[in-house]
């Protein structure tokens, strides 16, 4: 019998050397970490470092534009493979990474799908939603929930000369995404700025649950392993009192609200999808992707981009001139600046392209699959089923597109210095390289539109409103990159800038309480 036994162990062992020499040879034009051609060790490491960012970075500075980082994977900084794997033609599809995103214990959804003729359908189903032409007080609720943020910060957390009140941004800005994509999706909002808090739990669940989900993309087998009846009960629930579980309940109950026997009526995201033929099991799982992917990335975006700003004396007195002499040329409108008119601000814009492009809201590896029949990559044959993952990070500091200074926040790389073809060139290259950070092509962004108003009226109307002071310039934040940012402890001191004056003394700085008096508001 034991004869037998070592002959099975050693064929055993003679299949896996002969499958791990097949792995590192089939990409071993590549470099990349040593150990990245034997095994995902090297991976997870830099998936669990909470610097995944800077890890990887470090991969392509060090063998190219293109490195090795696991026996299967690749990752890029390369903008234009971006966009052949991206664009709506291409053969590259999802890999198995994108199976971590199903939010759901059952269903997949519009970030997690991979079969392609499922993800164009949902995708054509679920844009106008999106895109707000069926919700036509979409940008009134984001200006109303903005109020409703200054409201609170001048009734708990403006400091003065003899009163101290230090207040962690990167809670407040959270809480403010969250009210949003709650109102313009389900027409109600979750209520984390009324109550200052986080009632769910659901911001300090994040800390534990988007590190499973970068380990889940490692590690694809262990997430089957999880979705077994067996198991069920490690994963959130909609009937869980706090977390992910919960807000998967909240929005478990606006959906019923919608096919009960006196269906709420609503002409709202989730309204439109439900005219273009969602089915109740389909909307569960997709708010809850709305919720996830739809706050706290842009809440990152925001906070991050005040923290640049106001860090910088010279950028932030350039920027409130601009909006101060447009506000006296009657090219803003008050109490909040409208989508539009802030575009049309092109320091503001400049400031709020080198917020995205200093940090890329996701850094998740969202890595794709090479097609079956192979392609060729920087000149080398990559076999198919290779996954090729993005170093969104890495990509936003090439010196070749943003020039010498990558790591200085600088808006005025944005501006054009002459009105030569060739400057206009290098600023269209850039505008188009950091459009990435929203995707790209068929697996663009839905919600951009969404993200950047957010932006646009967040950091605008923030800066001429208040003076913001970093409470701790050695250590202003602390931070984890987890395939998303995650900040805490970011402490500023808030001050009213004096030509605001008081909400109630300056009607052009009109207040949440003001607004919502006003006929027409949106409910609460």
């Amino acid at each position: 019998m034991l004869p037998v036994i070592l002959i099975v162990g050693l064929g055993l062992l003679f299949l896996y050397a002969f499958r791990t020499l097949q792995q590192y040879w089939a990409l071993s034009e590549f470099k990349g970490p040593w150990s990245a051609g034997f095994s995902r060790l090297w991976l997870l490491r830099a998936n669990g470092s909470g610097k995944m960012n800077i890890a990887f970075t470090e991969v392509n500075d060090k063998y190219g534009p293109t490195a090795r980082v696991s026996p299967n994977m690749l990752i890029t900084t390369d903008p234009e493979l971006y966009k052949r794997m991206h664009a709506v033609r291409s053969p590259f599809i999802r890999s198995e990474w994108y199976t971590a995103l199903r939010l759901h214990p059952t269903r997949d959804n519009i970030t997690s799908v991979i079969d392609e003729g499922v993800h164009a359908d949902l995708r054509n189903r679920m844009s106008t939603g999106y895109s707000g032409k069926e919700n036509l007080h979409m940008e009134d609720d984001v200006d109303y929930r903005l109020l409703q943020l200054f409201d609170l910060m001048d009734s708990k957390y403006v400091s003065s000369e003899k009163d101290y009140r230090p207040v962690d941004i990167s809670r407040l800005y959270s809480y403010f995404t969250l009210d949003v994509i709650s109102s313009i999706a389900f027409g109600q909002e979750f209520g984390f700025l009324e109550k200052d808090d986080d009632p769910f739990g659901y911001i300090d669940n994040l800390q534990e649950f988007l590190p499973a989900i970068i380990l889940f993309g490692a590690y694809p087998e262990l997430q089957k392993i999880l979705r077994l009846p067996l198991l069920k009960h490690v994963m959130p629930k909609s009937t869980d009192k706090r977390g992910l579980g919960r807000v998967m309940g909240f929005a478990k109950e606006r959906v019923d609200e919608r096919f009960g026997e006196k269906p709420v009526v609503r002409h709202d995201m989730l309204g439109s999808f439900i005219k273009r033929g969602l089915t109740q099991e389909q909307l569960e799982s997709e708010t809850l992707t709305q919720i996830t992917a739809g706050s706290d990335s842009t809440a990152s975006a925001i906070r991050m981009t005040l923290h640049f700003i106001s860090t910088t004396p010279h950028v932030h007195s350039r920027l409130v001139e601009e909006f101060k002499s447009a506000l006296a040329a009657g090219r803003v409108s008050r109490p909040v600046v409208r989508d539009a008119e802030a575009r049309a601000l092109p320091y503001l814009q400049a400031c709020i392209k080198e917020g995205l492009r200093m940090y890329p809201p996701v850094t998740g590896l969202l890595a794709k699959a090479v097609p079956p029949e192979g392609a060729t990559i920087d000149g080398k044959f990559v076999k198919g089923g290779t996954q090729i993952a993005w170093n969104s990070w890495g990509m936003q500091r090439d010196k070749e597109i943003y020039g010498v200074d990558p790591e200085i926040f600088r808006p005025e790389r944005w501006l054009l210095r002459d009105a030569s073809e060739a400057e206009r060139k290098r600023v269209e290259r850039m505008t188009e390289t950091v459009g990435l950070v929203f995707g790209y092509g068929r697996f663009g962004c839905l919600g951009r539109g969404v993200a950047t108003m957010e932006l646009n009226k967040g950091v605008i109307e923030t800066l001429v409103r208040y003076e913001l002071q970093s409470a701790s310039l050695s250590k202003p934040f602390v931070e984890r990159c987890v395939g998303f940012f995650l900040h805490t402890d970011m402490m500023f001191r808030i001050t009213r800038r004096p030509e605001a004056g008081s909400a109630e003394a300056n009607g052009v700085y009109a207040s949440y309480g003001e607004v919502a008096a006003l006929p027409g508001a949106p409910e609460s």
